[in-house]
């Protein structure tokens, strides 16, 4: 088991020490694992690999690899360079905050399509290849200034207004329909439905 597995075992197992841990604390998620993609990733790696991981699923070694990663963080700006005054702690912290969790995301969207491309290539065989396809979708594929800075400018809550709902919605589908790689997916299995054999009609 790699070092990384190690560390989470050992992370999961200290919550047994009912003395040491009385109380569970929570924090919101996005500290860790904002794009909820590590968690995919750390699973393969602890249960020894992709094809455990679908052994375990009793998954057979499919013709594609897709994974969609949505990311709605906000880029949004911090204010500081509009005054001469020195920012305070709570815009310094904001700040830093964001360009460390932008920094995290850049690397765990790094990371997973790393570890797609060598888990296709691992599945593969000559005969049968594995294509991967790996599709991160953000904010910033937004074409136009306005609507992305309005999209921006939502913020981070567990209520929103319908409209900011709705627009969230339409943004994520054209961003997905636009995609060059999920077009490269579709196109992928519309050739592979037009190749396949006919059905036997039913008696």
């Amino acid at each position: 088991m790699s070092r990384l597995g190690r560390a989470d075992l050992q992370g999961d197992s200290a919550f047994e020490n009912r003395v040491a841990h009385t109380y569970a604390q929570f924090v919101d998620g996005g500290i860790t694992d904002n794009l909820g993609l590590r968690a995919m990733l750390d699973t393969v790696e602890l249960v020894g690999g992709t094809k455990q991981y679908l052994q375990g699923l009793g998954i057979a070694t499919p013709r594609r690899m897709a994974i969609i990663s949505l990311s709605a963080s906000a880029d949004t700006p911090q204010g500081i360079g509009a005054t001469r005054e020195a920012p305070g702690i709570e815009a310094t912290l904001n700040a830093v905050t964001n360009i460390q969790l932008h920094r995290y995301n850049v690397a765990t969207l790094q990371q997973t399509q790393q570890s797609l491309l060598r888990w296709a290539s691992q599945l593969s065989t000559p005969e049968r290849p594995v294509s991967p396809y790996f599709i991160p979708l953000s904010f910033e594929d937004v074409p136009d200034a306005p609507p992305r800075r309005w999209l921006n400018e939502i913020p981070t809550s567990f209520v929103l207004k319908a409209e900011q709902v709705d627009r969230l919605i339409a943004t994520g589908r054209e961003l997905l329909r636009n995609n060059p790689e999920f077009q490269r997916l579709l196109a992928s299995l519309r050739d592979a439905a037009a190749s396949a054999p006919p059905k036997a009609a039913a008696p």
